[in-house]
């Protein structure tokens, strides 16, 4: 009976590590995965992302831009909100402006859709989406548009790890140090 158990909980450790490990993807320095959560505000979408340790993703170049569309959301249907929001437009006059990324970085590559960003029905659209409809170029979204939202997607940052020694050098460096202990350890009698 212990035997069965431990062989279940075994099964069910592998199995959960691969279905976490296959929901996200590699790209550069960052993992990505898509969080399906239909409905979710923006932000409840940026908490969510936040309290895993990572943030909503930040798209700052054409490569990861066409990496998302054509890896990680490809086959999504609906959109999925991204970490940009925007600032100071208020009166609905300047769609394309005073957009930020949630980590600070420079508001330098865009990936609208070609009508986008337009502030829709004179809402004020201030956080950003990848939208299915427009191929998961970008579109301005508002709260009006829950309806539309499929999830999100968090972005981690991968730090480079250290290059671990391994145990053999270690051993090694101890017996050596060993060695010539004793060595002077001798030569002083």
């Amino acid at each position: 009976m212990k035997k069965a158990i431990c062989l279940l909980a075994i099964a069910s450790l592998v199995l959960s590590f691969s279905i976490a490990s296959a929901s996200s993807l590699t790209f550069g320095n960052s993992e990505y995965s898509v969080v399906y959560s239909s409905g979710i505000t923006w932000d409840s979408a940026r908490q969510a992302a936040e309290s895993t340790g990572g943030h909503l993703v930040t798209v700052t170049s054409a490569e990861e831009s066409n990496f998302l569309r054509n890896t990680l959301l490809k086959n999504q249907e609906k959109a999925y909100w991204l970490g940009a929001y925007q600032t100071g437009d208020e009166n609905r006059q300047n769609p394309t402006g005073n957009w930020n990324w949630v980590t600070g970085e420079d508001w330098s590559f865009t990936d609208w859709s070609n009508v986008e960003p337009n502030n829709a029905g004179n809402i004020d659209e201030m956080h950003l989406s990848a939208d299915s409809r427009y191929g998961f170029q970008w579109n301005d979204e508002g709260a009006a548009i829950s309806r539309m939202i499929n999830g999100y997607v968090v972005e981690k940052n991968l730090d480079p790890a250290p290059t671990p020694l391994p145990a053999a050098v270690w051993l090694l460096g101890a017996g050596l140090v060993g060695v010539f202990g004793l060595r002077k350890k001798f030569a002083k009698q």
